[in-house]
């Protein structure tokens, strides 16, 4: 399980890498927010073995690919928000893209269609990126 989540988070985070630099604007920001809930929604049960926390405790690859994923993160909303404290900023967009996806992946919010996934995913991100 450990060796499928380090997988899966070297996959997110090249396409979050593919979406938009980790200088972003807002703009990009967005785009690696579409980004982050298409991946979760386009691979379930990979992105829910991900978060497990059943996965080997302590496991390195793991550990290391999924600090990759939060680094970029944070990186981006630094530059997407730069009069912002880093450390509170990364929380809170890590905490909306994971929050939206598992509401997403839970049925709790439409998933169709496509187009509207994306501009809730942008809007949510665009009001906390404003605040």
């Amino acid at each position: 399980m450990s060796a499928l989540a380090a997988q899966g988070c070297r996959e997110l985070h090249d396409c979050l890498a593919a979406a938009a630099p980790a200088d972003a604007t807002p703009d990009d920001f967005a785009a690696l927010a579409v980004a982050y809930v298409r991946f979760a929604l386009a691979h379930p049960a990979l992105f829910r073995i991900m978060f497990r926390t059943s996965c080997t405790p302590a496991d390195t690859e793991r550990d290391a690919a999924a600090a990759d994923v939060d680094a970029f993160v944070r990186r981006a909303a630094a530059h997407a928000r730069p009069d912002a404290d880093p450390d509170t900023l990364g929380v809170a967009c890590w905490a909306l893209l994971h929050g939206l996806a598992f509401l997403y992946l839970e049925g709790k919010l439409p998933t169709d269609p496509p187009a509207a996934v994306d501009a809730r995913v942008r809007t949510s991100v665009g009001a906390l990126i404003d605040a």
